[in-house]
């Protein structure tokens, strides 16, 4: 007897007009775990936590930023995503809105992308373009088109070999009193770049390579 479909996975409603969650997204009840407690290592090459433990650090040895989980709960924070679940839908192609599995076809995993303003800015766009939102399944593709604010012109592309890139997320180095200064500004930073010793990861980069040609959300998205 044949198994039967697994049942898809649904995104988190939230609000008065139950508007989905996407399942990256983070949330107020949320909190971030870092201060008095990161430090210069001991050899004075790099951050470390005073109390840190082998999950921190990612297996190219960088230091990444703690976040409690709290899914569901308080309200949710749109425009920031969790630590943790970003990486994980990352790493395992799940799908940013639902968590469940993406969209994957013999043409590649399903990702939805910003149109770039200028049709020069990249002849071949999207092939080598970087990203920290993980893939998406097809019925979450119309709800992320739908809602979210920062896909005002959304294109489906499908990626047969999304590859780790490096990561996103600000410096944090010594100041002349030995204490530590996070730098104001986010940064993209690639794996094996010298200065990764003082940098606090917040995102998993990727780079999107062997892309299919860009297609309309609503088109030709399955195909």
């Amino acid at each position: 007897m044949a198994a039967a479909p697994a049942t898809p996975a649904l995104p988190l409603l939230w609000g008065r007009n139950n508007l989905p969650v996407p399942y990256a997204a983070r949330w107020s009840a949320e909190r971030a775990a870092m201060r008095g407690v990161l430090t210069v290592r001991p050899d004075g090459r790099g951050l470390a936590y005073r109390d840190e433990a082998p999950a921190d650090r990612d297996r190219h040895g960088v230091l990444w930023a703690r976040l409690t989980e709290a899914q569901g709960e308080g309200r949710p924070d749109f425009g920031s995503l969790h630590t943790v679940r970003q990486r994980r839908a990352m790493f395992d192609m799940l799908c940013q809105v639902c968590g469940g599995p993406a969209s994957r076809t013999s043409r590649g995993w399903l990702f939805l992308v910003q149109r770039p303003e200028t049709a020069e800015e990249s002849a071949d766009w999207p092939e080598g373009l970087l990203s920290t939102k993980p893939p998406v399944c097809e019925p979450c593709a119309a709800l992320a088109a739908r809602y979210c604010p920062h896909l005002t012109d959304p294109v489906a592309v499908r990626v047969r070999k999304p590859r780790v890139w490096g990561v996103f997320g600000g410096f944090v180095v010594p100041d002349a009193d030995g204490g530590l200064v996070p730098s104001p500004d986010d940064h993209t930073l690639p794996y094996g770049h010298s200065a990764a010793c003082w940098f606090l990861a917040s995102q998993l980069v990727i780079e999107l390579t062997r892309c299919w040609s860009a297609c309309e959300p609503f088109g030709m998205v399955g195909a």
